[in-house]
């Protein structure tokens, strides 16, 4: 298994945790302060990462322009979702939802990189919010 599809997967299952956490805390919390127990987790994550950093590694202010903004964005993303659990969403309901993120992604990148989308691939494109779509469905 190629090293990249062994993290995505890591990432895919922490993510997919990460939703139930987040639906768990807002049961017992506030928004806010699941949201700011979520931010310091970053903390040691970043330091870790940071200690982890090849030496010798310089990055232009586009490229942590970028990475903030990253930042930012993926911090408003999480904020939202802490408030859609503590408005009453179902994890069951709203992450599929949450998790089509990864379209908007695929889009860009055939828009802003020049990637190239195959025939499945846009098959996958229109099938993933029918999927969310159906997985959201409340039954009586």
């Amino acid at each position: 298994m190629n090293s990249w599809l062994a993290l995505s997967i890591l990432a895919l299952v922490c993510w997919g945790i990460t939703g139930n956490t987040q639906k768990i805390s807002t049961n017992h919390i506030s928004t806010q302060l699941s949201f700011i127990a979520f931010s310091l987790a970053f903390v040691p994550v970043g330091v870790a990462a940071l200690l982890l950093l090849p030496e010798g590694v310089h990055a232009t202010r586009l490229v942590w322009a970028l990475g903030i903004l990253s930042g930012i964005l993926n911090g408003l993303g999480a904020l939202t979702s802490f408030a859609a659990f503590s408005a009453g969403a179902k994890s069951s309901v709203a992450v599929p939802v949450m998790y089509l993120a990864p379209l908007i992604t695929v889009l860009m990148a055939r828009l802003f990189l020049h990637e190239q989308i195959s025939v499945a691939q846009w098959a996958g494109i229109f099938l993933a919010p029918v999927s969310a779509w159906l997985l959201s469905m409340e039954s009586n």
